[in-house]
């Protein structure tokens, strides 16, 4: 986690300004050669090994003796960052410990105090709980370090909200929420700042993103504020959440039919359905006295501590007005791809919710997002969910089997699995529609680094998930498919190509444009992407080699000796010997001029196609090598390119050209179609017009065409926001 400040460059809160990056990291004050990409503060233990000890803690000082000041920094991050990692009996003990310790060492390093602190909420979102506590009881021991933190939070979150960072909102909201229930703020400015997301809804806006956006954010924080508010002000939030209630049903209403962003086809289309399930859990919880079991709640233990505290009032939020309507967070739905209790419910979706939280805040980091994700269930309330990983904990040095009849014996359908609620909300990001939060090679490296903590678990947890969404192929959304056949090739990759392919030795034998027999054979061709067909052949059963080319990928050059004319070999051959031999682009124009020029049998138009297939082949050949060859080939003979691309219809022959040429080859197609819209040999209308002309009909479920039209479409989307710029 990145103590020095992921918030953004500004100088935040009160005191000097510092001299920070334009990530909102101090700069380092050694030489460039002595940097590290990541000097972080420790936590508990350090990277790379004990040496050097707490020395680079959160201020990335030169290597060196370190002074007292920075040991004691070191230890006071450690122990914000560390306290409440689990449920335990000290945990009381732990806090108010810890609240004197900062308390007393406040005053000579609140920068570090501070910071930490402030970093621990947004990025450890799952401790919330442990840190309004913590906050609470600061503020219970000196009204002014409660001040300052409430004042500082109150700050980020403002600052969140103009960036449009929505994770941050909804995890500070949260925060402060249960700053309500220790006595920190006062009730009122709590319902001053749900209001301000609600001001919209009261004056009859209608239905948005921007106030979808709200909605969710502020159905979030009720889940936990709603029993303060429920105490102090229980006619208001009742108001409000009939408010909310009549937003949802126009929503739903709204959305009615629209499978934009579905998932599944196999359910009745109902349209985004998110805002309608969380405003139930949260009607349950209502219905509970809005008492949250699934997660300690530390701020019980202090109620008399709490009782004498000074409260502090909070200046109104602004909503952002200048964010565009894609700039607002759109609420997706936890996909559920194993059994879980019904009865659960509530439990489920706030683990999840927390897992989803962890996820979002630390997507700069995999490895510490991977670390943290496994230790959220360490602050769940006995017997709320199970924890496969705990119980191989407890085989000392077991064999193999023991382990997995461990993971056979796990009862999904009558409780809380942990590891697979962490596994369906990475899927539910990797497959969110219209797209996702972030690139999909994100959740592909956060697998693998789960998988790397707890191999023979986390590696059954995902072949489940796998396995589920193959069984519902035939009415998953194809979007969903060609992400999930994205991911499941570099992980397998990742693990030695190892994986159950018996399980789909029926796949060969249906038919070629079955939904099934798509994503293998396209699951297949990546994998061979990434190494090579033998070795891709290798793994499989004799039943799904037929799935794989027979020969490995290649090009399709068309002017071999065998089948051309006499006066054909002479061009081919003269453009050849240029080409090989670097001649100018003069050159070979020249070369197609003197020969094609002698057709006399031919029309001025034929002989132009003639001349234009010639030279885009032989610049294809000459590049067929490698990538790097490639786009050597093309960057010299663009000039020749562009010439005889100079109409639409030129430019899709160009383009059909180059498909014929990589017929057996999906990658290197793909890449050359971008090299040439990059260098404007042919434009986007281009692919357009080629990928839909009537030669492909029957092809679209082919991901290679879509991945062509992807990337074509975000070069277009990239230079209209360059141009609006």
């Amino acid at each position: 986690m990145d103590f020095s400040g992921r918030l953004g460059g500004g100088h935040r809160g009160g005191g000097a300004a510092r001299n920070v990056d334009e990530f909102g990291r101090e700069r380092r004050d050694n030489k460039p050669h002595q940097r590290k990409p990541y000097d972080r503060p420790a936590r508990g233990g350090h990277r790379g090994g004990g040496g050097g000890g707490g020395a680079r803690a959160g201020m990335g000082h030169q290597a060196g003796p370190v002074d007292e000041a920075q040991e004691i920094e070191a230890r006071l991050s450690s122990l914000i960052v560390n306290v409440g990692l689990k449920n335990t009996p000290t945990l009381q003990n732990n806090l108010e410990a810890l609240s004197i310790v900062l308390e007393k060492d406040c005053v000579k390093h609140e920068l570090t105090v501070m910071r930490t602190f402030r970093q621990c909420v947004l990025e450890l979102p799952w401790k919330v709980t442990v840190y309004s506590t913590l906050a609470g009881l600061l503020n219970a021991k000196n009204s002014e370090t409660g001040e300052k933190v409430v004042t500082l939070m109150h700050a980020v979150l403002r600052a969140s909200l103009a960036r449009g960072d929505w994770g941050s909102v909804k995890v500070l909201m949260r925060f402060f929420g249960l700053l309500v229930a220790t006595n920190t703020i006062t009730a009122s400015s709590l319902l001053a700042m749900l209001d301000a997301f609600l001001a919209p809804l009261a004056e009859g806006a209608k239905v948005s993103a921007s106030n979808n956006c709200y909605v969710f954010i502020v159905l979030s924080t009720l889940l936990w504020a709603g029993r303060s508010l429920k105490e102090h002000m229980p006619a208001e939030l009742e108001q409000r959440l009939e408010l909310i209630s009549m937003y949802v049903q126009a929503q739903t209403t709204i959305n009615q039919g629209n499978t934009l962003t579905t998932v599944f086809h196999d359910a009745p289309p109902k349209g985004t359905n998110t805002l309608v399930h969380l405003l139930q859990i949260v009607r349950i919880v209502a219905g509970s006295e809005w008492k949250i079991d699934a997660i300690c709640a530390p701020f019980d233990m202090f109620g008399a501590d709490f009782a004498q505290a000074k409260q502090h009032a909070l200046p109104p939020l602004e909503l952002p007005t200048q964010l565009s309507a894609s700039a607002f967070y759109t609420p997706s739905e936890f996909l559920q791809l194993v059994p879980s209790p019904a009865d659960q419910a509530v439990r489920k979706y706030i683990l999840q919710d927390f897992i989803a939280d962890t996820l979002t805040q630390l997507e700069g980091n995999r490895k510490d997002c991977g670390k943290f994700l496994m230790q959220i269930h360490g602050l769940c309330n006995e017997d709320v969910c199970s924890v496969m990983t705990k119980a191989s904990q407890h085989d000392d040095g077991g064999d193999m089997s023991s382990k997995a009849s461990r993971l056979d014996d796990v009862d999904a359908e009558n409780t809380l699995v942990f590891e697979y609620m962490v596994a369906e909300v990475l899927f539910s990001f990797l497959l969110q529609l219209p797209e996702g939060l972030y690139r999909e090679m994100y959740y592909t490296s956060l697998a693998i680094e789960l998988r790397k903590a707890e191999p023979e678990i986390l590696a059954k947890v995902f072949e489940t998930m796998v396995e589920s969404i193959v069984a519902r192929v035939q009415t998953i959304d194809v979007e969903c498919l060609n992400r999930l056949s994205n991911w499941l090739a570099v992980y397998i990759s990742n693990f030695g190509f190892q994986w159950d392919w018996a399980k789909w030795e029926g796949v060969a034998s249906e038919p070629e444009d079955s939904p099934r027999h798509r994503f293998v054979s396209e699951t297949l061709f990546k994998l061979i992407r990434l190494s090579y067909l033998d070795r891709v052949r290798a793994m499989l059963p004799d039943s799904c080699t037929s799935l794989i080319p027979a020969k490995a990928p290649a090009h399709n050059f068309k002017f071999t000796v065998q089948a051309m004319d006499e006066r054909t070999r002479e061009v081919s051959v003269a453009m050849g010997r240029c080409l090989k031999s670097k001649g100018t682009v003069e050159q070979a124009l020249a070369i197609l001029q003197e020969h094609y020029s002698k057709w006399e049998d031919v029309d001025d138009d034929a002989r132009q196609s003639l001349a234009r297939e010639m030279l885009v082949e032989h610049v294809l050949l000459l590049g067929s090598k490698t990538f790097s060859h490639m786009l050597n080939a093309i960057e010299r003979y663009m000039p020749a390119l562009q010439k005889f691309g100079d109409s639409p219809e030129a430019k899709l022959e160009i383009a059909k050209v180059t498909e014929d040429f990589w017929l057996r080859n999906p990658q290197f197609f793909a890449i050359t179609i971008d090299k040439l819209v990059n260098y404007r040999v042919i434009d986007p209308a281009t692919v357009i017009a080629m990928l839909f002309d009537a030669g492909h009909v029957g092809s679209w479920s082919k991901f290679q065409y879509w991945e062509i039209l992807h990337n074509t479409v975000k070069k277009v989307n990239m230079r209209v926001v360059q141009l609006q710029g």
